[in-house]
């Protein structure tokens, strides 16, 4: 889908309502992206671990953590809607009074290169404390997301790497504060 074909989406925050089609949507893009031989992901791996995110236990946990984020001036909890209501992208951004982090941000792969993905970081860091550095984590091997969080400012952290779920590895990038 090209820029010219991109169907306005809103950007909205996330209701309970949105939730099942929001992880659904979050899996598909795990599935898109994380599987990698040379790294040791495998695409069985990657299914095993989303399909456990919609498991009614896990759905209704994940439905009590977002109800508590609607009032936590801390975080938040976007998702991108097509003028039919599919989800298609979300963001999920968070801080402390030590860091504030992307968190996650992901759009299903049909978006890719339709600007979706700007509107979403825009918001982010629009949402975000800008004297502050906001940091994210990403895949060593996703050379496309380093890309485009390089086009926001963000640079890799040397020494960084470690492993998400004790399979993905991962790097850290910053995005400096305003003032720094």
């Amino acid at each position: 889908m090209s820029r010219d074909q991109y169907p306005l989406c809103d950007i909205v925050p996330l209701l309970v309502e949105d939730i099942k089609p929001m992880i659904e949507m979050h899996a598909q893009s795990w599935l898109d992206t994380y599987p990698n031989d040379a790294a040791g992901v495998s695409r069985d791996w990657v299914k095993s671990q989303t399909e456990r995110w919609l498991t009614p236990d896990n759905l209704a946990n994940y439905e009590k953590r977002v109800v508590n984020d609607m009032t936590n001036p801390d975080r938040l909890r976007l998702v991108a809607k097509t003028k039919d209501g599919r989800i298609v992208g979300d963001a999920s951004p968070y801080r402390d009074e030590k860091v504030q982090r992307v968190g996650g941000l992901y759009v299903d792969k049909k978006y890719h290169g339709t600007g979706l993905a700007q509107k979403l970081m825009n918001e982010v860091i629009r949402w975000s404390d800008q004297s502050r550095p906001l940091e994210l984590e990403v895949a060593t091997y996703n050379e496309r997301a380093k890309a485009f969080y390089r086009k926001y400012g963000f640079e890799e952290i040397d020494g960084s790497k470690h492993l998400v779920d004790d399979r993905i590895p991962v790097i850290t990038m910053i995005r400096k504060g305003d003032n720094q």
